[in-house]
């Protein structure tokens, strides 16, 4: 779930701080004392190569609870194993972004603050409404109170990264998309929970699926978590963790290891190669977390760690647009991909449209690989007619089945029937209207009747778009009640 954000202005301010803020100097050195005690010299400069790449990022947890709330105060050891360095090697949030950025975000300086009494009571907070009413809170109003709440006694919250706000126990959960600012309660400490709204401050939006533009529609990414529960592991302190995020959602915040992205050494050309890729989230293995085929992404991933609910050993494929990353199918129909199945975009019979595929030949989950055959040819391009916006039939279109559509040499496929197969052939019909030296009345008048049926087609198509509510939750169970 996510908030909205205040003010462009903040925001601007706040992925400032989260993207450009590095160890201090005090800091790296405390750091690599500590690590390099386990290295000989050989690991050494691999080891500051990795410790110089890192990207400072801590989070102030602000524990914080209303004047006339009247239970007491938890002890924080949950909230620093969770949240802080002290939950290290545990899964905790530390664990998360270090695993899912191939070990770029470095949040093990996040400090716990609190118990603080907000000046407010429960009945004050109105949650995600917005303008905030008088004399009320929304999400902005809260997190607002709390840091000021804060900052009085005498907290620098400008040392941090970001600020998560964890109210006492029923309260809210989200997280401002690029706003490095979360809230969560006594009931979203999780990293399932806590992983997607802090994931928000850093940029990232819900993940959805192929041919829809609904929100949490994957359930192998944790963009999607509280929708699938089924595939969060559990977890004996934190009650659930994980999945991970999807390699295109780690490439849109440049967390995926490009080095250990497989790429096509001709991307222009038709090529077909046969790969082998380890588990996404396992950096300390050897060989390729992902590949690249066109606009999209492959990575395998095994019911392990963070993904350990998976209900099997897999490859996803995945595209991204629009700040979501979205789930493409198997050619099967399913989700996951498994061996024997295959991705697939296009038609290997057709030259005029792209085509990408990957087949999984072979998912061995105890030696952590996944082998793949990857295909791609580009585009054969399609000949111009003599008229640059003239427009050409093909398939089977005029016998009222499946084609499509070539202007100005683009491929646009036309559906078998509707008013939009009839807009388009009276379009064509139209542009193959030509004048005579003879018949320029009869020419002109034959023009007229094809834009007389064009307007009346765009009218039906028209109608066909008109919004249309949704039925209201429990419709059916209540007409079969009756």
């Amino acid at each position: 779930m996510k908030a909205k954000i205040a003010s462009k202005k903040a925001l601007r301010s706040k992925v400032d701080v989260s993207t450009t803020r590095k160890k201090k100097t005090g800091d790296i050195g405390k750091l690599a004392i500590r690590e390099l005690s386990h290295f000989n010299l050989i690991d050494l400069f691999p080891l500051l190569t990795t410790l110089a790449s890192r990207i400072w990022s801590p989070w102030a947890i602000l524990l914080v609870r209303f004047r006339n709330d009247t239970q007491p105060s938890p002890p924080l050891t949950k909230y620093l194993h969770l949240f802080t360095s002290a939950g290290s090697g545990t899964l905790n949030m530390v664990d998360f972004f270090s695993d899912m950025s191939h070990g770029q975000i470095d949040i093990s300086g996040t400090q716990v603050f609190g118990w603080f009494t907000l000046p407010a009571n429960r009945s004050d907070y109105v949650g995600n409404v917005y303008p905030q009413p008088a004399g009320k809170l929304n999400r902005n109003g809260l997190l607002d109170l709390a840091k000021a709440t804060a900052t009085s006694t005498g907290i620098n919250l400008n040392d941090f990264a970001g600020v998560v706000v964890c109210g006492l126990d029923s309260v809210d959960l989200c997280g401002w998309v690029g706003g490095m600012a979360a809230l969560c309660d006594s009931f979203s400490l999780s990293p399932s929970l806590v992983g997607q709204e802090m994931g928000h401050g850093y940029g990232l939006d819900h993940a959805r699926f192929q041919g829809s533009v609904d929100d949490y529609r994957d359930p192998w990414d944790v963009m999607s978590t509280a929708a699938y529960p089924w595939i969060q592991a559990a977890h004996t302190e934190f009650t659930t963790v994980g999945p991970g995020l999807n390699a295109w959602n780690m490439r849109s915040r440049n967390w995926l290891d490009e080095n250990r992205v497989w790429k096509a050494p001709a991307p222009a050309s038709a090529w077909d190669e046969t790969i082998q890729l380890r588990p996404l989230h396992h950096h300390n293995l050897p060989g390729f977390l992902a590949a690249q085929i066109g606009p999209y992404l492959v990575e395998f991933r095994v019911p392990e760690r963070w993904d350990a609910a998976l209900p099997r050993a897999c490859v996803l494929v995945h595209r991204f647009a629009a700040n979501h990353s979205y789930l493409l199918p198997a050619y099967s129909g399913s989700q996951d991909i498994v061996a024997g199945d295959k991705f697939m975009i296009g038609d290997p019979t057709f030259p005029f449209q792209d085509y990408y595929a990957a087949e999984v030949t072979a998912i061995d989950s105890g030696n952590h690989t996944a082998t793949i055959r990857l295909h791609q040819r580009p585009a054969t391009p399609f000949p111009r007619p003599h008229m640059e916006f003239a427009g050409q039939l093909f398939g089977g279109v005029t016998v009222d089945g499946g084609g499509f559509f070539v202007i100005g040499g683009r491929i646009i496929p036309i559906p078998p029937r509707g008013p939009e197969k009839e807009l388009v052939e009276q379009v064509a019909r139209y542009l193959e209207t030509e004048l005579s030296a003879t018949g320029v009345g009869r020419t002109l008048l034959a023009r007229q009747e094809v834009l007389v049926a064009i307007v009346r087609s765009a009218v039906h198509l028209y109608a066909e778009t008109e919004i249309i509510s949704e039925q209201p939750p429990g419709y059916m169970k209540e007409k079969e009640e009756q």
